[in-house]
């Protein structure tokens, strides 16, 4: 055992070594492979800032050329001669440079040279559709450079070889297009070990194999995606990014996507690390296997000691957890098959389910697990889960109620729910588990109790609310239950009544016939509508029509009596109705005779408005001849010779000026308030329409009262109808309407209660938030406080010598169609009326 033990001792540090050598050389791999993976990143990003940095130096470049031939006098003044020397000198230094050619913006040629060999020659200019591009393309911006994805030199749609790759620099002035072709070779010779370059509609431009370069042209269908593995979801959040194979480093100019970099990844293999450091490794091996050998030397006595202690240990332990496991086993058992109970994890879904479970809720053990804990719950008990359950479990573990649950095959049932939270060693919740029973027979018993209390609650409350007497007695006259209207309709109270039998209630004269009743009832089942005399508690006799039904038990009687004295308050009714009926006749037709004013009145206003449109339009012709021969007249009369007589026409030439546009003003008034409304609303201007009422009351308001329009004092010819703009969506001659209603009320009391001197009516409108509010404040003392709360109400008047009281009537209706308010309330010296409107921009 001791040998045997050693041995097993010694191959267990033999393994340990093994797995500390492997862990070992795996750390090793890792941490140099990190370190050569940062160089290899450092030196793709470094080759890749060069080359975006040759490309920008291309661009300003050709920037500067263009723009120093855009800034010549002989580019201005297209001196051909001047230009074509300059240009060759610029293009004699840069053989790059292919071709340059100089266009007016309608296509016809100012310059068009090319160069080949350091040769500079003029050569015709070919309109080919990439000029035509460059001519009306709305991307060329004036004075702003535009350059070109690479493309290769060709004719007549064939590569001219050599194979000459092209950027075309594109500058766009005033007048003239400066276009240059700038020939890349040297520049993508530069790549230096990089696997691709790629343009932005990702065609390879250059393949360090040379099989795919300039794919667009030689292999159409072939891009990036069909030849780099992982590139063709690929999505740049940043300028570089790279996978397991590759780089990828984006070079941006301007903001625009140009080119993208592509090289391999080239990773080392844990095997060729391991064969490029074998002797040191075997050497670090040799030394642990030795080390091992005389740890296991060292700890085998004390070791096999202990091992054999709990090796008996073991076996004890071993025999008491095959009986508790049996014990357990038979426990999980009774519960499977007796007991329902769900396990799921800490996302709800279902792990494990009872047998017994299973039977109850018809669904196969199968079906559920993997479900979400909610597929078995009713739609009801879901909302209630995951609004209040599922959040309770998360932060305390356990949850205990009533949920409704769902049958496979039949109906949902409700469950008493128990949850409980299982955990692992570190008290982290890792799951739950509920124990739960069926309680819809409970429920099924408590809803029929409910359901039972409640039509006897419905009952009682008609019965004790019936305007009848209702009373129940057994067969021999005793009360069982009773109304309160029973014993109120003798004055009794309810203890009072108890005591007694109904034949103690009845008058003498009565008895007799109650008895006889009570006893036809008991064979013929009811009786009804016959009149009993009773006796009150006072001893005065009570009149009842009675009624009597005997339930179907047998054994007691339902008694329904009733007052006589409604019948005679009918009596009495019926005798005044014809009187009260002639009154309100009365009411009607005079209330009708105002109404059929109204609408007279209605019909004339209509028919002066319709009036109003004519004459309108028979005064503007002769106003307007009067106007433009007046103003000839004055030029004439400005002409004369400075004299007394000049200056007094000239005064009385302003008079008659003033008043021709007065005229002018109060006619085109009348124009407005009698056109025929559309009765839609439409976007106006509040105020315009104030000035529009106040013209056609200005008549009459001026020897009333002064009025004031935004504080300004009111004429026609002092205020512009457009000097406040302030609009709302309304129907414009419908407020009109309720301005001139507003208007003529507050001048009618203005006149009867003060001096004209003291008189004032002050018109504000102004916005307020999202609201246009219009206030007429006027100074005549106010409302009466016994109408201010109906004075919108109809015939409703403070006037005691005019007026039927429903002009404010009108007006409150005409607010409520704009979707506004009106308001009326006194102030300090006299009536506000506060129009609110919503504002519209």
């Amino acid at each position: 055992m001791k040998v045997q033990f050693s041995f097993k001792l010694f191959l267990a540090f033999i393994l340990f070594s093994i797995l500390l050598f492997c862990a070992g050389i795996f750390l090793s791999y890792k941490t140099f492979q990190v370190k050569i993976e940062q160089s290899r990143i450092n030196s793709f990003i470094n080759k890749s800032n060069f080359f975006e940095k040759e490309l920008k130096k291309i661009v300003h470049i050709n920037n500067n050329i263009l723009i120093s031939i855009s800034k010549s006098n002989s580019f201005k003044d297209e001196h051909i001669d001047s230009l074509f020397k300059e240009i060759k000198v610029l293009m004699l230094s840069n053989e790059n440079i292919v071709d340059l050619k100089i266009i007016k913006k309608d296509g016809k040629k100012i310059l068009s040279l090319e160069q080949n060999n350091k040769e500079i020659k003029e050569k015709p200019l070919s309109l080919s559709p990439r000029i035509y591009y460059y001519l009306n393309s709305e991307q060329i911006k004036k004075n702003e450079l535009f350059f070109t994805e690479p493309y290769l030199k060709s004719l007549n749609n064939e590569v001219v070889m050599p194979i000459k790759p092209l950027i075309d620099f594109v500058l766009k002035t005033d007048s003239k297009i400066i276009f240059l072709s700038f020939n890349i070779d040297d520049f993508i010779k530069s790549i230096n070990k990089m696997k691709y370059l790629i343009d932005k509609d990702l065609n390879i431009i250059y393949d360090s194999t040379g099989i795919n370069s300039w794919s667009y042209y030689y292999n159409p269908d072939l891009n990036i995606r069909s030849v780099v593995e992982g590139f063709s979801n690929k999505i740049f959040k940043k300028s570089f990014s790279f996978t397991n194979k590759y780089y990828f480093k984006q070079i941006f100019i301007k903001n625009l996507h140009y080119f993208t970099l592509v090289d391999a990844n080239e990773k080392t293999s844990l095997k060729s690390f391991f064969f490029e450091n074998k002797d040191s490794f075997y050497s670090i091996f040799f030394l642990m296997a030795m080390i091992s050998f005389i740890l296991s030397m060292l700890f085998t006595t004390p070791l096999s000691s202990i091992n054999r202690k709990l090796e008996s240990e073991k076996d004890l332990l071993t025999d008491s957890i095959k009986r508790n496991n049996l014990i357990l086993n038979d426990s999980l058992e009774l519960l499977n098959q007796h007991v329902m109970f769900i396990k799921f994890d800490s996302n709800f879904v279902i792990t494990d389910v009872s047998n017994y479970f299973s039977r109850v809720s018809g669904f196969q053990k199968e079906e559920l697990i993997g479900q979400n804990y909610t597929s078995i719950l009713n739609k009801y008990s879901i909302k209630i889960f995951n609004a209040e359950i599922s959040y309770i479990l998360k932060n305390t573990g356990t949850w205990s109620g009533e949920l409704i649950s769902i049958k496979k095959m039949s109906s949902d049932y409700w469950v008493k729910s128990n949850i409980q939270s299982d955990v692992d060693e570190n008290d982290n919740i890792i799951g739950y588990t509920e124990i739960r029973s069926d309680i819809t027979d409970n429920k099924r018993i408590e809803r029929l109790y409910n359901d039972l209390n409640y039509q006897i609650e419905q009952l009682n409350a008609i019965v004790q609310n019936a305007n009848s007497g209702i009373a129940l007695l057994d067969l021999n006259g005793n009360f069982r239950r009773f109304n309160e209207a029973f014993y109120k309709l003798l004055n009794y109270n309810e203890n009072e009544v108890v005591e007694k039998t109904i034949l103690d209630l009845v008058d003498s004269s009565s008895i007799e016939l109650l008895e006889k009743i009570m006893k036809e009832v008991k064979e013929f089942g009811s009786i009804s509508n016959l009149e009993l005399v009773f006796q009150s508690k006072n001893f005065e006799e009570v009149h009842l029509d009675v009624s009597l039904k005997v339930l179907p038990d047998k054994k007691n009687i339902v008694m329904v009596v009733n007052s006589l004295e409604d019948k005679r308050k009918l009596q009495e009714l019926n005798q005044n109705l014809e009187q009260r009926v002639e009154e309100e006749v009365k009411k009607n037709m005079e209330k009708d005779k105002l109404h059929q004013e109204e609408q007279i009145k209605n019909a004339k206003l209509t028919s002066i408005g319709t009036l109003s449109a004519g004459i309108t339009h028979e005064i503007n012709t002769p106003l307007t001849y009067l106007k433009g021969n007046f103003e000839m007249l004055i030029m004439d009369i400005e002409d004369l010779e400075d004299n007394p007589m000049k200056e007094d026409m000239l005064i009385n030439c302003e008079k008659i000026t003033e008043a021709i546009n007065r005229i002018a003003v109060i006619v085109e008034s009348m124009r407005e308030m009698s056109q025929t409304s559309t009765e839609t609303k439409e976007k106006a201007n509040i105020f315009a329409t104030l000035f529009t009422s106040l013209t056609m009351a200005y008549n009459v308001s001026k020897q009333v009262s002064k009025v004031y329009l935004n504080n300004k004092e009111f004429t026609p010819t002092s205020i512009d109808k457009n000097d406040f703009k302030i609009y709302a969506k309304v129907q414009k001659q419908r407020l009109e309407q309720v301005w001139i209603i507003i208007i003529n009320n507050a001048l009618d009391e203005l006149k009867n209660n003060k001096e004209y001197e003291e008189r004032k009516l002050d018109i504000t409108v102004f916005e307020e938030k999202d609201e246009v509010v219009v206030k007429f404040c006027d100074n005549a003392g106010g409302i009466k406080e016994d109408i201010i709360d109906n004075i919108f109400e109809p015939f409703v008047s403070s006037k005691t010598h005019s007026g039927m009281g429903v002009g404010l009537n009108i007006a409150k209706k005409i607010i409520d169609e704009q979707e506004g308010k009106i308001l009326a309330y006194n102030s300090l010296n006299g009536a506000i009326f506060e129009i609110r409107l919503k504002s519209q921009e």
